[in-house]
């Protein structure tokens, strides 16, 4: 027995949890995930349903709003499918970073978490715009064949760029005022006592399957499903710090695409999937959603808003599981202006003058001419980032 889990402990535990995931195998796995999760019940995506906890909390206090998407009406929180999937996010990458001993509540000065509350009601705002956020809206949309996932980049490309700019500009101000002389004395280095963190994710994991078999004993098989699908991407990002923000980010701000090149070949893996899927009839139609010059402003304001707050919808939710403070408020301020979209419009998403109508690639052209045309795309994307990095390492030479 002793021999067995000492076995256990130096394949499984210490790859999974103690060693940093290479990135690469932080992609392919969310697209394989992505693809299992969309054969048993939909594909990823999570501001939908905060802007519905959103809408809840008004209601709550007394103010009458429907929720923004019809998909996904008000529901009781913890009956709710979908909602499934965030709480599992948090639980994963929760349990991940116990298990790696990396959980820390982390506090920043009140001009961070303005940042925050900033950042956030901006990735409100456009996730109502766009539609939803840029792993929904971009992700998800692209590898469905959605002609809203290609149309999404061209307004999330300059709204991370100019959020970068902005957190630069705030960057060189505070180093501007910054002193060492203020600092204090740092106290000796002393031996670390053995961290209890790991037991602590060991007894977490045992509340996300106790909280699973719950809802499967109680007739609730697609919350429980979701639920743990959920856990497996938390616990995907916070390993490999896949992060669709810096990826966004870091092509025009340090000509630096090798996350996008990721996400990139994530997305074709999962069209393949899906769309062999969608022409055999299976849900052909999920994931289209409208497009027009609405998604081009949308992913601009979403862009702007998930570089300031630090994180994308799924980024700050994994990121609040870790321990930071910043994100809890971006996730607060996101899900307030999202739910509040239908008394701010006075319609629901995709619905009046706002909206274009959603194309299917695949519908339109057919399956594989549209599959084509996705993985055109994504060649096309790849091309671009290979040319900006290519340009930063002609000024390095020339210097």
């Amino acid at each position: 027995m002793l021999t067995f889990g000492k076995r256990l402990l130096e394949e499984v535990y210490r790859p999974v949890f103690r060693r940093a995931w290479p990135i690469g195998v932080g992609a392919v796995a969310l697209a394989l995930a992505s693809l299992f999760m969309f054969m048993y019940a939909r594909a990823i995506g999570v501001f939908p349903q905060m802007s519905m906890w959103g809408s809840s909390l008004y209601n709550l206090a007394g103010i009458k709003v429907d929720a923004p998407f019809l998909a996904y009406p008000l529901t009781p929180v913890l009956r709710d499918t979908h909602s499934m999937i965030c709480f599992g996010i948090v639980f994963g990458a929760a349990i991940s970073a116990l298990c790696a001993e990396e959980f820390k509540l982390r506090h920043e000065d009140w001009r961070s978490y303005l940042a925050a509350a900033a950042g956030g009601v901006l990735m409100g705002l456009g996730t109502v715009l766009m539609p939803p956020c840029n792993v929904g809206g971009f992700y998800s949309a692209t590898m469905s064949l959605s002609l809203s996932g290609p149309v999404a980049a061209l307004g999330l490309l300059p709204g991370a760029y100019v959020g970068g700019l902005l957190l630069q500009y705030q960057t060189r101000k505070a180093l501007a005022v910054f002193s060492f002389q203020g600092l204090e004395r740092g106290s000796p280095a002393q031996l670390r006592t053995p961290s209890r963190q790991p037991w602590c994710g060991l007894l977490l994991a045992l509340a996300l399957a106790a909280a699973a078999a719950g809802y499967a004993l109680s007739g609730l098989a697609r919350c429980a499903g979701l639920l743990l699908f959920g856990a497996l991407f938390g616990t995907i990002f916070q390993r490999s710090r896949l992060c669709f923000t810096s990826a966004f980010r870091e092509i025009f701000i340090s000509r630096n695409g090798t996350g996008m090149k990721w996400i990139l070949l994530s997305i074709a893996i999962g069209t393949l999937g899906m769309s062999l899927l969608k022409a055999r009839g299976y849900m052909p139609m999920s994931f289209i959603l409208p497009v027009g010059l609405h998604t081009v402003v949308g992913g601009f304001v979403f862009g702007v808003g998930m570089t300031i707050a630090g994180g994308c919808g799924i980024g700050i939710l994994w990121r609040a599981a870790e321990g930071y403070v910043r994100a809890w408020i971006a996730i607060l301020a996101g899900m307030l202006t999202a739910g509040s979209w239908v008394l701010i419009y006075g319609h629901h998403v995709g619905e009046g003058w706002l909206y274009g109508a959603p194309v299917s690639l695949g519908q339109k052209f057919g399956w594989f001419w549209g599959t084509v045309l996705v993985l055109g795309f994504l060649a096309a994307f790849y091309l671009f980032i290979v040319w900006i990095e290519a340009g930063k390492h002609a000024n390095v030479q020339s210097h």
